[in-house]
């Protein structure tokens, strides 16, 4: 069984796991960003929750320069790609938030996006110009993941 611990300066770690994800806050929200890792969407999503989190949901034009912003500090390039929640398996361009359940509220797709309706189920974040924006790809592809901190974003009673 899990234990979950609360360590200081936002740092999540499992009892089982000496490895400990830092979590940053970038504008309301706390985030890991996976650097060195290329995973399958299917596998971050398993990581978040591994360390208290959950693939990063994107609710606004906002947070998304927040995020794009930082991603362009740290110096992501062109080539990088990285995974957030979204996604459309139950109905090609219907994309839900793996985070709470919900239909996505906020989009920023890239130009020409979402393509490939059947193939591409999955979003993740890619450099188009001077910014990052969404795209939908091929879920079994392996890139970098957004981790969000877990908080009151779970699915949740909308009755």
């Amino acid at each position: 069984m899990f234990e979950w611990q609360t360590l200081k300066f936002g740092v999540w770690k499992d009892s089982f796991n000496a490895e400990a994800k830092k979590y940053i806050r970038i504008g309301e929200k706390y985030y890991f960003i996976e650097k060195s890792e290329k995973v399958s969407w299917f596998e971050s999503v398993h990581i978040c929750r591994k360390f208290g989190g959950d693939l990063a949901l994107i609710e606004s034009a906002e947070e998304m320069n927040a995020i794009s912003n930082y991603l362009l500090k740290e110096g992501y390039d062109n080539n990088a790609r990285i995974w957030i929640s979204g996604n459309d398996f139950i109905t090609n361009h219907n994309y839900m938030s793996l985070t709470n359940g919900l239909p996505l509220a906020f989009t920023s797709w890239s130009i020409h996006q979402p393509d490939y309706p059947g193939i591409e189920h999955c979003i993740h974040l890619w450099r188009k110009d001077s910014a990052f924006q969404m795209n939908n790809w091929v879920c079994t592809q392996k890139a970098n993941y957004l981790c969000q901190r877990q908080s009151y974003t779970r699915c949740r009673d909308i009755y």
